[in-house]
């Protein structure tokens, strides 16, 4: 696979970066077993100690000389060679580890990072109003955001190269379908504020007056929308005038199982001798965190440990009222009481998260029955591209 400037770029950083990071647990772990009280006499470890910090130090002392090297060798290289990529599976390796550890890669300043973006399905848009017109000329009244989930990128709507559900709104109904790129690792407070605000340039400066305004979430893109939407009408921007419908497919409304039993996983082995230094399940994303509880706003998570066991604070965040809401959910399940259904859901996300339901009435999304469809026998994935999902979501732009 060739790859671009930015990626060799930002790969050969992570490289040294990890490299450094496996070092610190590496000597982690030695002054664990250092510090640990033996059964027999042993001599005094003191200088033991202290040759070992030194020879860590200078493991990280080459490790940065190499790295500032590298950087300055990539700053050197022409601008006329650093063309932006167009392969796919170089998208979908970056976006990937976006998701795992984007909010590292922002921070650190890897040029990895994916800025979030709005895109036609042929490249990336500038949300002037010229270029718009320019970029497109057929520009619909009717215009619908896809919003793509954790570790995805706007690829994800064409699985194995099927017609993507935005193509067919296009072909149907003749919207004009635009597809977010972001990076899955930030807050989804983050990704839904800027979001808000990248859909109010959008609005303001769309080629004719915006008639309608859909916006349809895969997974964690649903929990994006719906920030967004808190956050418009925070900020009192004007884009949730036009705003029709929302659709979700496989939204982990109240949080997704399989992250809480990652961090469950990881306080249990914080009492096991010697296993805290290697807990690499630490380092993953705070979007992926996120995802415990179904964060959407800042409040959610500022002030808190994100790796410490807390129970369901968030914020209440209702729907908007005057629009119209569609949650999809998949399951395993061949039927409604098949046990491994309810035990597996769509093998990420449970069906009574993905529907909005919830023990606690004030956090239950009020929502309408017929709204809501549940797909069995079909994964987290199968959302994407399923015909019966793509048909349903005609269904539902057609009321």
């Amino acid at each position: 696979m060739q790859t671009s400037f930015d990626t060799t770029r930002g790969g050969t950083r992570l490289l040294f970066d990890t490299v450094n990071g496996i070092t610190t647990t590496v000597e982690r772990m030695h002054e664990k077993i250092a510090g640990t009280a033996l059964p027999w006499p042993a001599p005094e470890r003191g200088a033991h100690g202290a040759i070992a910090a030194a020879v860590y130090r200078v493991i990280r002392g080459v490790n940065g000389g190499l790295r500032q090297g590298v950087d300055w060798s990539f700053e050197r290289v022409p601008a006329s060679l650093r063309a932006e990529s167009d392969s796919a599976a170089e998208l979908r390796a970056v976006a990937a580890l976006n998701g795992v550890c984007g909010d590292y890669l922002e921070a650190s300043g890897n040029p990895l990072a994916i800025p979030m973006q709005l895109r036609s399905p042929q490249q990336r848009l500038s949300l002037r109003r010229a270029a718009l017109r320019q970029a497109l000329p057929e520009a619909s009244p009717h215009v619908v955001v896809l919003v793509h989930g954790l570790c995805l990128s706007e690829l994800g709507w064409r699985r194995k190269g099927n017609t993507s559900v935005g193509e067919r709104l296009r072909d149907d109904f003749n919207f004009t379908p635009l597809y977010l790129r972001y990076n899955t690792g930030r807050h989804i407070s983050t990704n839904g504020r800027e979001l808000a605000a990248l859909l109010e340039q959008l609005c303001s400066n769309w080629p004719v007056p915006v008639q309608s305004l859909s916006l349809v979430g895969h997974s964690m893109g649903g929990l994006v929308i719906r920030s967004a939407c808190q956050y418009a009408q925070r900020e009192e921007r004007t884009w949730p005038q036009a705003l029709k419908r929302v659709v979700c497919l496989g939204t982990p409304h109240h949080g997704s199982p399989l992250e809480r039993a990652g961090h469950a996983f990881e306080q249990a082995m914080k009492y096991v001798p010697y296993a805290e230094p290697m807990l690499f399940g630490k380092l993953r994303s705070v979007g992926i965190k996120d995802l415990r509880h179904g964060n959407l706003l800042d409040e959610d998570w500022q002030g808190h440990d994100p790796d410490a066991p807390r129970p369901d604070s968030r914020q209440v965040v209702p729907l908007m009222e005057g629009v119209d809401y569609y949650f999809a959910a998949a399951t395993m399940g061949k039927h409604q009481f098949d046990p491994m259904g309810h035990l597996l859901g769509d093998l990420l996300v449970r069906a009574d998260s993905a529907v909005g339901l919830h023990r606690d009435e004030l956090k239950r999304l009020a929502i309408k029955p017929e709204h809501c469809r549940v797909f069995h026998e079909k994964n987290h994935f199968d959302l994407l591209d399923d015909p019966q999902v793509h048909q349903q979501i005609i269904d539902w732009f057609t009321r």
